[in-house]
């Protein structure tokens, strides 16, 4: 069976798309054959039986030559190939823009959308498809008949548990756009003059960069941040690293913080729970989680009092209570967000849908 696919990136080293690479993979176990259009490629490596076509973002195409191509591409694809149903991950003007073809061919169009943001286009969008796949209820809202909720997709095989040990520094990780939405502003101000009993110290790494001019201020403005009001060596400023070089990190941190305003579940916190490094967050997806998990008091508040709070709750928390907190996380990781679950009940989906076309 063949699949078309729609996607924002094609680029092993996208600061947020790059993981999309391993669905193509895993996906491309389970199709005889996928074409993808895309909005922008970049570096890859992909099966033999993966093509990539892009409608010329990096080449600097206006749009209205993108969605010529967009439309060229479809009809090059499926003059060559029969293809059996569609799958558009994050790209809901693709999906619009496919809706007159899919019209025509009968062809059956599945929506991958994750964020808590519901713009005009999307709203098109979900009408204009057959279903919608999302991670969470606070990933995708809004009210649907065709929505079906089937986790993320981390690789756990890059994502491992590992059991923490004592240390003398409490190893502090968080890991993302250096964008005001993960108010990691908060996780400075909350650090600054904090105290643990018994004189222990601590360690902050930040992972991730700005991706826009905003972005980048932003970091900037953190950088700044760490320098004036916390102690010299305190804070680590990684910027953006692979897959592979942040896992390791993962495995040795020993407190994970996530503030993220953004309202859809971060993928970043599902990697540290499948780590067995203990998150705190105010995400409202993590927060259902949480609460339906029994870890309740991994849920925060973004403000610093309350920050601080968790911090040291965790931190000053006895080794075997921490492990146990972690084993929980791990556990629901695992089961609702490995990779290979999430492309088994993708997989269903769309050969259910492909079952259907007219």
């Amino acid at each position: 069976m063949n699949l078309l696919m729609f996607n924002l990136a094609v680029d092993a080293e996208h600061v947020t798309l790059a993981f999309g690479l391993s669905w193509i993979e895993e996906l491309a176990s389970r199709f005889d054959h996928i074409d993808i259009i895309t909005m922008t490629t970049g570096r890859y490596e992909l099966p033999v039986n993966v093509r990539v076509w892009s409608v010329g973002r990096e080449r600097g195409y206006p749009e209205w030559l993108r969605a010529l191509r967009f439309y060229w591409l479809v009809w090059r694809i499926m003059r060559e190939r029969r293809i059996a149903v569609v799958f558009t991950h994050m790209i809901p003007v693709f999906a619009v823009l496919f809706w007159p073809v899919a019209r025509l061919t009968g062809l059956k169009n599945v929506l991958w959308y994750a964020h808590g943001a519901t713009p005009r286009i999307l709203r098109l969008a979900h009408r204009l498809v057959d279903r919608v796949v999302s991670p969470t209820p606070e990933s995708f809202r809004l009210p649907s008949h065709k929505i079906k909720f089937i986790g993320h997709g981390i690789n756990s095989d890059l994502y491992r548990f590992a059991r923490r040990q004592s240390g003398d520094a409490v190893q502090i990780l968080t890991v993302g756009r250096l964008s005001p939405s993960k108010r990691l502003d908060l996780l400075l101000a909350a650090l600054a003059d904090w105290q643990m009993e018994h004189g222990r110290s601590w360690h902050l790494t930040i992972v991730g960069d700005g991706t826009t001019e905003s972005e980048r201020a932003c970091a900037e403005r953190l950088r700044q941040q760490a320098s004036t009001d916390l102690g010299a060596g305190q804070v680590t400023f990684t910027g953006r690293l692979d897959a592979e070089q942040i896992a390791p990190l993962l495995a040795k941190a020993d407190i994970f913080v996530n503030l993220s305003k953004t309202g859809s579940l971060d993928k970043a916190i599902v990697e540290a729970m499948a780590s067995g490094c203990p998150v705190i967050s105010s995400n409202d997806a993590f927060k259902t989680i949480a609460l339906a998990s029994g870890f309740a008091e991994c849920v925060i508040e973004p403000t610093v009092p309350d920050l601080r709070a968790a911090l040291s709750r965790l931190a000053e928390m006895p080794l075997e209570n921490l492990q146990l907190l972690a084993d929980q996380q791990a556990k629901v990781a695992r089961r609702d967000h490995a990779l290979e679950g999430l492309m088994a009940r993708l997989t269903d989906i769309l050969n259910a849908a492909a079952r259907v076309r007219v």
